[in-house]
């Protein structure tokens, strides 16, 4: 817009510079005079000013189109940015959604391997009363009186366990989960 209105400007100035050099002319036949000096002193300051205003409205013009350019510019990056990060709502959901369904499978792993630590848990337990129970009637073996030995007969047992099983092809997050119970963080069984 301001664009358009600087151009309407340069070209009526050009224009009024043309009628003026158009009535100076006619003025000069039908008089059949000569211009004086201070007529022609007149014509060239007027030409002077006429041509410094067209200039300065050229330069502004210069300036309305680079920051046009500019404008431009950002509007495209802006709307490319918008259309990039813009998501639907049909997008969010689905995106929510499936992150919902991820959340309730990994909820349900997790249940299930509780489950599996409390069995585990009461058959080790079993075992253990069991083993007791062996020992009393018996009557054989040593009573173990000490947590050290109790530990060791119990790193026994998790290490038989371990080779008499047969190794999961996969581990999942219920397999880790028993291994980091078992060995503890830093691989070592948690002390008795």
């Amino acid at each position: 817009m301001l664009r358009r209105e600087l151009a309407e400007r340069v070209a009526a100035v050009e224009q009024r510079e043309r009628e003026l050099s158009d009535a100076l002319a006619r003025a000069n036949r039908t008089s059949g005079r000569k211009l004086s000096i201070e007529d022609n002193e007149a014509v060239a300051h007027a030409q002077v000013g006429l041509a410094a205003h067209a200039q300065e409205l050229s330069r502004r013009e210069h300036e309305l189109a680079a920051r046009e350019r500019a404008y431009l510019k950002m509007e495209a990056d802006l709307a490319r940015r918008a259309a990039g990060a813009a998501e639907t709502p049909e997008e969010r959901l689905a995106h929510i959604e499936a992150r919902l369904a991820a959340l309730q499978e990994a909820e349900k792993a997790f249940a299930r391997t509780q489950a599996e630590l409390a069995a585990l848990s009461e058959e080790l337990a079993s075992r253990e009363t069991a083993l007791a129970e062996g020992e009393r009637s018996t009557g054989g073996g040593t009573p173990i009186t000490s947590k050290a030995e109790l530990a060791e007969i119990d790193e026994r047992l998790r290490r038989l366990e371990r080779e008499t099983r047969p190794a999961p092809t996969e581990r999942g997050f219920g397999d880790s989960l028993r291994a980091l119970e078992q060995n503890g963080l830093r691989g070592a069984p948690p002390s008795a």
